[in-house]
């Protein structure tokens, strides 16, 4: 059974095979350079570089994904979902910096970030009450504007 950190290192480390195939485009990369057998590599050396080296794709992939439209972030979360690996949505809240700062500054202020802010309260991802009422009062006021 694994424990706690290398449960949610496997969830991470497939989400990042799974955006790798779809969206970083590693074709002229021999194999030992595409990113799942570089991290692989990194995980033979030494589990905390290559737990570092996780954690900076995934943020390279949430700050790429802000770019996607909702739609397709709706579309990618429902195909991890159904394979039972951890949400875009998900990832974002955790890791996006402008989510962040949306939280911080407790006001949406454009149309890329009030769907930030939808697909993260929609994620069936747990959150807790505050959060969830914070998000909905964005969205509510965001939408009255």
């Amino acid at each position: 059974m694994q424990d706690e950190p290398e449960l949610k290192y496997a969830r991470m480390k497939d989400f990042l095979s799974f955006y790798a195939e779809r969206y970083l485009k590693a074709e002229g990369l021999p194999p030992d350079r595409q990113p799942i057998a570089s991290l692989e590599a990194l995980e033979k050396k030494s589990m905390k570089m290559a737990l570092k080296g996780l954690r900076q794709a995934i943020n390279d992939c949430v700050e790429m994904s802000l770019r996607f439209d909702h739609k397709e972030v709706e579309k990618l979360d429902s195909q991890l979902r159904s394979r039972g690996i951890v949400t875009l949505s998900e990832l974002r809240r955790r890791y996006s910096k402008s989510y962040a700062k949306i939280v911080k500054r407790g006001q949406i202020k454009n149309e890329t970030e009030y769907y930030l802010v939808r697909n993260v309260l929609h994620d069936p991802t747990e959150k807790s009450p505050e959060e969830r009422k914070l998000l909905e009062e964005l969205i509510s006021d965001y939408e009255a504007t």
